[in-house]
């Protein structure tokens, strides 16, 4: 049985990031691992919607998401409650 759950990942455009984002996805697949993969938005099969957004200001457009449950991260302050988050869900 396949326990691994299907995230999507998405990234805001980067205009004023305030943290290196793509490092905070590494630091939440280390912590996460074997209980998450991340894959496009896109994705047909995901489960929920990360959006990693590189400021406060969260500008990014979440209305496509509409039905799926979404998770933004502002800041590295952000990264343990999405993974305390996940836990819970199992």
């Amino acid at each position: 049985m396949n326990n691994i759950r299907k995230i999507g990942l998405k990234y805001c455009g980067g205009c004023t990031p305030q943290y290196d984002r793509v490092q905070a996805v590494v630091s939440i697949k280390r912590r996460l691992a074997g209980r998450i993969e991340f894959v496009s938005y896109e994705d047909r099969d995901v489960e929920g919607v990360l959006v990693v957004v590189g400021c406060p200001t969260a500008c990014v457009d979440i209305k496509p998401f509409e039905g799926f449950p979404v998770w933004v991260i502002t800041s590295e302050r952000d990264i343990g409650s999405f993974v305390e988050k996940i836990l819970q869900m199992e």
